[in-house]
């Protein structure tokens, strides 16, 4: 999308910067993904998907899409939690190979370290864009019908068309807040990877279709049912063939590619392109009251990222359960990588696919892991009680503790039972307290769920208490 900025600057700024044909819109920004994992309930519904994805939005998000599931979902990643939605891309990763290994080959992007052989997984976050372009003929805005699903972008692009759409939709920014780069061709938006270091992290980009043909929800290569205006993908009148006119959906995917040393060939997305030219995205509407999203496009006009400006979304933004919000289903059971956690390849069947040639095979074939629950299981006469207040004159529970790196609930639990506590409390990612009663005032009383918002040490899926708050489990 032209000439916006990274909206972690003032809203004021952003809004300056922005091309008179951005005058109304408003941006869900910052959004943290709800998971990250092998499944994509569009393309792939019920099974595990060909590569990784980052995922935002809705917590009941699984491998099978069902708007009347959707909407049931505790919470979003996006502050406004009438928005169940979930917006998805492949993920980056950093990779690198050794020159003994015969690789001719948001999605998530991860660093190809290139001496090392490994693929580490690149930091990232969301700045989701609502944007309301009648075009010339000043069209009727809609909000998205219940259940409509659609892509953009296409995982096998190799060419870049310039006179194609769907192929100017997807871009790429290289930030760098310290220099001005106009006019300097290689700083230029661009619809593949820069040639250079981005020095404040680089922006992928993915514009989605708006014109809808008012009958279809989905269709068999989920793109048919959309379309991009007639005058230009981003804005204009919508063709006969597709009359709705919907409200335009922007992704900016922020990536921290400068937290890595650049070499040429070291971002790759999750299914191995190293190119940049297969970026795509997903979206599944799951707003339980589309009314409200059709009172917010009518009323709300150019508010950028000051949602409490707007009276249809201010009484439903909630940025702390946004904070805490995390995944109630199934992931994939296979390790995506992390920072400390490289991997060796990238899961599923996805080796480095350089080049505009063909996707390399595997061979032999790479085996397809089951579901596990995201969040793990509690031992065996274990229950938890829930986000509860520490002790107001000292810990709510003192008799015994443990720092643990990779804490997760149930080995805060087996600790305590090992000692032989019926209390078992984490607290602060990593921290676990143990007694047989609640000590120095504290109580059984329940806080708001999403007070207990610190992620465990050790699943990212799961919260580990908060800030003088403790997740509390209790042995019958």
């Amino acid at each position: 999308m032209r000439c916006h900025q990274h909206m972690s600057f003032l809203t004021a700024l952003v809004a300056a910067a922005l091309p008179p044909a951005a005058a109304t819109y408003w941006i869900f920004g910052g959004t943290q993904p709800v998971v990250e994992t092998r499944l994509d309930p569009i393309v792939y519904p019920g099974i595990v998907s060909a590569h990784v994805h980052s995922v935002a939005g809705g917590s009941r998000f699984s491998p099978t899409y069902s708007y009347s599931d959707l909407v049931n979902s505790q919470c979003s990643t996006i502050s406004v939690q009438t928005d169940k939605s979930n917006y998805w891309t492949v993920i980056t990763f950093h990779s690198s190979y050794r020159l003994v290994l015969k690789h001719t080959q948001q999605p998530k992007l991860y660093y190809h370290d290139q001496d090392a052989g490994t693929y580490t997984p690149i930091p990232n976050s969301f700045n989701v864009y609502y944007l309301r372009r009648p075009g010339p003929a000043n069209e009727t805005i809609h909000a998205f019908p219940n259940g409509l699903r659609m892509l953009a972008g296409d995982p096998t692009r190799r060419v870049y068309n310039a006179s194609n759409f769907e192929d100017q939709a997807i871009t790429y920014v290289c930030l760098d807040y310290d220099n001005d780069h106009t006019g300097d061709p290689d700083w230029a938006e661009r619809q593949d990877f820069f040639t250079h270091q981005c020095p404040d992290a680089m922006r992928a980009q993915v514009f989605f279709p708006s014109c809808w043909d008012g009958v279809n929800l989905d269709s068999a290569d989920h793109k048919s049912h959309m379309a991009y205006p007639i005058q230009d993908y981003e804005t204009g009148d919508c063709p006969s063939t597709h009359p709705v006119h919907l409200v335009s959906l922007f992704y900016e995917m922020f990536v921290s590619v400068d937290q890595f040393p650049y070499e040429a060939g070291s971002w790759v997305w999750s299914f191995g392109d190293n190119t940049g030219l297969g970026f795509h995205g997903d979206f599944q509407d799951g707003w339980t009251d589309n009314t409200v999203l059709q009172s917010a496009l009518d009323t709300c006009g150019d508010i950028g990222g000051d949602l409490a400006s707007c009276p249809p979304l201010a009484p439903l933004v909630n940025d702390d359960a946004a904070t805490a919000c995390h995944i109630e289903g199934q992931i994939v059971d296979e390790s995506i990588g992390s920072l400390s956690a490289p991997l060796l390849e990238l899961p599923g069947c996805n080796p480095l696919w350089v080049g505009t040639g063909p996707k390399p095979t595997c061979n032999p074939a790479v085996a397809t892991p089951g579901l596990v629950d995201a969040k793990s299981t509690l031992p065996s006469g274990w229950t938890e009680v829930g986000c509860i207040a520490e002790g107001t004159t000292g810990r709510a529970l003192s008799a015994a503790s443990t720092i643990n790196s990779t804490m997760t609930k149930p080995l805060c639990a087996n600790y305590c039972d090992a000692l032989g506590y019926q209390y078992a409390g984490v607290e602060y990612y990593t921290e676990c307290y143990c007694d047989n009663t609640l000590e120095n005032g504290a109580t059984t009383a329940l806080r708001t769920w999403y007070e207990c918002s610190t992620t465990c040490g050790g699943n990212p899926n799961e919260d580990c208490g908060g800030p003088n708050r403790l997740t509390l489990m209790q042995k019958s």
